[in-house]
């Protein structure tokens, strides 16, 4: 699935690890709508599934009711989520943690999308391509 603000795929054949990548100028309504498209993804599958996000700009600011509303859209099979991302994505999932928020549960900040892999990889025996 892909707009013109996003776009989330499968990443590998297995179907264990989806990819999310937010483009140039994606809005609150984007986040929630990946979320949204993210379940939908996961339910199609029994067993857990990791997300990798790759944000190509900054995303909008989301506060604790953001959160919440992501929450509500973590499916049970939902595994690890590896950001690529900067400081400000980890002081993000730091904030989630402390609200004991879902969305930002078992959370990453890796610098590439390569890094992110690899951890998958070598800590939770992903299997690509």
């Amino acid at each position: 699935m892909m707009t013109d603000r996003i776009h989330i795929a499968w990443d590998n054949k297995a179907k264990t690890v989806v990819l999310q990548t937010f483009e140039i100028a994606a809005t609150t309504a984007d986040i929630f709508k990946m979320a949204r498209l993210s379940a939908e993804m996961l339910s199609t599958v029994d067993h857990t599934v990791h997300l990798i996000i790759v944000r190509k700009a900054r995303l909008p600011i989301v506060n604790a009711r953001d959160l919440n509303h992501l929450s509500s859209h973590v499916p049970a099979n939902q595994g690890h989520v590896l950001v690529v991302g900067t400081a400000h994505d980890k002081l993000l999932i730091e904030m989630g943690e402390k609200s004991n928020s879902r969305a930002v549960q078992d959370s990453l900040v890796v610098n590439s999308l390569q890094e992110a892999r690899q951890y998958l990889i070598d800590h939770l025996s992903v299997v690509y391509p």
